[in-house]
């Protein structure tokens, strides 16, 4: 048998698997088998709030504070700023803060688990101000005559991420409530049909529920270990609807639990600056595998649309 002929099969073969397990990482990240074209949304995300409640328990020996994160970015170009419009129990300002107005949080004493509640709302983008989520992936249309329309895309989140910033803080639960409203404006006054997804999804999660329920569905395909929930959505002219849906975590079905173990190919933090342009494989990533998107504002179509 011919030595030679047995490396140089093996080094194919190797080459082979190699770019066959890329193709499988490249599908995961950017939604299975799907390519997105790049396009601009016809409807907008406005009133967008979230209601998270968690169970906390301090594993140190002293006592340690957590606070809200009035700042989420999740890999987009821009963050989503928020404001907080209630607590319970009632929060304490910290501090030092992260926000120009102050971080609110609590007070967590050895061994206590604590459980917490409270409401955000987008205050920018996503609030008063239409937005929704473009996948930075996107190709341009260079196909013809028939493309797929894959709908409006979403960013993803990890509910235990304090763990990772504090392996002390054991997040035991965690259940998070979003509701937003999707409003028509598109320039010709026409109906128009698609897929929307959660804007902002938790991954590792269970979704618990989705309103309206009728026209809602899961999208396992769009991310690895995530239920991303979804509607098959009809809107008129000048409509709005509402939307909730509901996630809790850990999710008995995934690879998290709440002693801190976390989807394989994750990276150990989500940290990472924003930019001014929609993010690349080259700006604002540490891990081509969690590109995700970009928010698009609807301010200019709503004023070619409303205000001319």
């Amino acid at each position: 048998m011919d030595l030679n002929k047995i490396c140089v099969g093996i080094m194919v073969l190797v080459a082979v698997l190699g770019i066959f397990s890329g193709n499988i990482n490249d599908n995961i990240a950017y939604g299975a088998n799907e390519t997105w074209v790049k396009g601009q949304s016809n409807v907008g995300i406005t009133g967008l709030t979230a209601t998270i409640h968690v169970h906390i328990k301090n594993n140190a020996k002293h006592v340690q504070y957590f606070k809200i994160s009035q700042n989420y970015t999740s890999k987009l170009n821009e963050s989503v700023g928020w404001d907080i419009v209630q607590t319970s129990p009632k929060a304490i300002k910290m501090i030092k803060s992260t926000d120009p107005l102050g971080d609110w949080g609590w007070k967590i004493n050895p061994g206590e688990t604590k459980e917490v509640t409270f409401k955000i709302k987008a205050s920018t983008a996503f609030g008063y101000i239409p937005a929704y989520i473009s996948n930075s992936e996107s190709v341009e249309n260079i196909y013809w005559p028939l493309i797929n329309e894959p709908g409006l895309f979403a960013s993803w989140f990890w509910p235990n991420e304090i763990e990772m910033l504090n392996p002390t803080l054991d997040l035991k639960y965690w259940k998070g409530t979003f509701d937003f409203n999707l409003m028509n404006y598109d320039p010709t006054y026409t109906t128009v049909s698609g897929i929307v997804r959660g804007p902002i999804i938790p991954t590792n999660s269970k979704l618990v529920s989705a309103t309206p329920k009728s026209n809602s569905f899961s999208d396992k395909d769009i991310y690895i270990n995530t239920n991303t929930v979804a509607w098959d959505v009809t809107i008129a002219p000048d409509d709005v609807q509402h939307f909730q849906y509901v996630y809790v975590w850990p999710d008995p079905n995934s690879n998290s639990s709440s002693t801190g173990t976390y989807s394989y190919n994750i990276p150990k933090t989500a940290a990472s600056s924003t930019t001014s342009s929609i993010p690349t494989a080259e700006t604002g990533l540490p891990y081509s595998l969690f590109i995700v998107g970009g928010i698009i504002a609807a301010g200019g179509v709503v004023y070619a649309r409303f205000m001319r």
